[in-house]
């Protein structure tokens, strides 16, 4: 529904998506010609189009230009949008899903002396074909090679010539001849079946857990935090929901879904998950330096105090915590929900890999978990540190024969935490692979911890007899 998608979508973003919706739609339109997915005439439409314009934009502009720019001009241009209905949401949606599936793959690009290479072998070849064709034809042909490289016949012409071993061949030779390669060893493989399953390309997603602690009198670290704040294990900034420790963190399980192929039978696509890295790992900068992933031990889950000893140690150190904090702030320990606006958390995120860490990677902050440094001291009551590990998906595509249609999802293992769901996001990383950064997000427990009861009393009680 409209109230639904207004209410779960950032407003920053609708108001980006809501304005682009007609020109999204005039981009599907063109992608799906050129991708010869809509009728035919479209496409041979658009490849005369471009033969036109490649043969007659000369003439075109030297006589016809100011009439043009006329005819552009007297266009009227509404400012005003209509008003965003729940089927243009909708359609909008659909024209970016569509969009992503029709742009084209970003094919590898060879080394900077391979390309010298190229170069020097196809400029003289190049400068021949410029002299005894005019440019204008040149650039017509390889528009037209690529408007029809998506074609059903041009599929089935290079499906037909690459049967022959004399074009194999050739097209080795040619190749060997551009990169300076050695020419490759033909060897028997295995030739899959249409019901083979076919490996697809994996991605990899670095999954963050933030660990928080507080300082307390008497105590020092320790993750007994005070009531309404982050938790001691929580997802990244800004929705620190929280989740298990490393130890206890568990991957998605395998998923399968069945879709049509259009051809009447079913492709499954199994997606499973494994840990590519075999430890999680502490995000450090120094002073000076750059970002770096380092391996430090993972703590260990202590049980929870039950002598009297320590029980009034951290009574009295709440107390003193809390009569320290009630006269700079009343509403320290419980501090009221903080919803900053779109900037402050992209301000946030952004430079969270800038602030500067000790050589364990902790932040420290004030008792607001404000004021970041690399150094503790007077005044730094909270820490945190960002745990990372990253996990590899993996999918197996194969073709089936027909049935039912949707997501065939296993019981996911019992887990030593609360089933955790995980939403990554897509970032780029200095190796040009894909990395996606975790935000994972979990149930929070059902009773606070018998730490959290006596901390809350001790807080309690000590307001009470500050007001008295």
């Amino acid at each position: 529904m409209l109230v639904d998608f207004a209410t779960t979508v950032p407003a920053p973003l609708t108001a980006a998506l809501v304005p682009y919706a007609p020109l999204l739609a005039v981009v599907r339109s063109v992608l799906q010609i050129i991708s010869w997915r809509s009728s035919w005439y479209d496409s041979w439409l658009a490849v005369a189009a471009w033969w036109a314009l490649c043969l007659l934009s000369e003439y075109t502009l030297r006589y016809l230009l100011p009439l043009l720019l006329a005819v552009v001009l007297c266009i009227p241009f509404s400012s005003q949008l209509p008003p965003a209905t729940e089927k243009s949401l909708d359609n909008t949606i659909a024209d970016l899903i569509i969009i992503n599936t029709f742009l084209p793959k970003t094919p590898p690009v060879p080394p900077p002396p391979t390309l010298l290479r190229i170069a020097a072998v196809v400029y003289i070849p190049y400068l021949l074909i410029v002299y005894l064709i005019p440019l204008r034809i040149i650039l017509a042909i390889l528009g037209t090679v690529v408007l029809t490289a998506r074609a059903p016949f041009t599929a089935l012409i290079i499906s037909t010539l690459s049967r022959s071993a004399y074009l194999r061949h050739a097209y080795r030779l040619l190749f060997s001849l551009l990169t300076g390669a050695p020419l490759p060893i033909t060897i028997l493989s295995h030739q899959p079946t249409p019901t083979s399953p076919l490996p697809v390309p994996a991605l990899r997603f670095l999954f963050t857990i933030h660990e928080n602690q507080r300082w307390w009198m008497g105590l020092d670290w320790t993750a007994a935090l005070l009531p309404g704040e982050r938790p001691s294990w929580c997802s990244p900034s800004p929705s620190q929901a929280p989740v298990s420790p490393p130890n206890a963190f568990t991957l998605p399980s395998p998923t399968t879904i069945f879709l049509p192929d259009g051809a009447g039978r079913r492709v499954k696509r199994t997606a499973t998950w494994r840990w590519e890295e075999p430890e999680w790992r502490v995000v450090v900068r120094r002073e000076g330096g750059a970002l770096s992933r380092v391996e430090r031990p993972i703590p260990e889950e202590h049980p929870e105090p039950t002598h009297e000893t320590t029980g009034s140690r951290l009574l009295k150190a709440a107390g003193k915590m809390r009569e320290s904090t009630m006269s700079g702030n009343s509403t320290a320990a419980s501090p009221a929900p903080q919803n900053p606006g779109v900037e402050d958390i992209h301000e946030d995120v952004y430079e969270e890999d800038h602030v500067v860490t000790d050589i364990d990677g902790w932040v420290y902050g004030d008792n607001k978990w404000e004021g970041a440094s690399s150094k503790g001291g007077m005044g730094k009551y909270t820490r945190y540190r960002r745990w990372t590990r990253v996990a590899v998906v993996s999918e197996m595509v194969q073709i089936v024969d027909n049935g039912p249609i949707g997501v065939d999802r296993p019981d996911a293992p019992v887990a030593p935490q609360k089933e955790l769901s995980h939403a990554p996001e897509v970032i780029p990383h200095p190796s040009k692979e894909v990395y996606a950064v975790g935000t994972i997000t979990g149930s929070p427990p059902d009773e606070e911890s018998p730490l959290r009861q006596r901390l809350r009393r001790a807080l309690s009680k000590s307001t009470s007899d500050h007001h008295m």
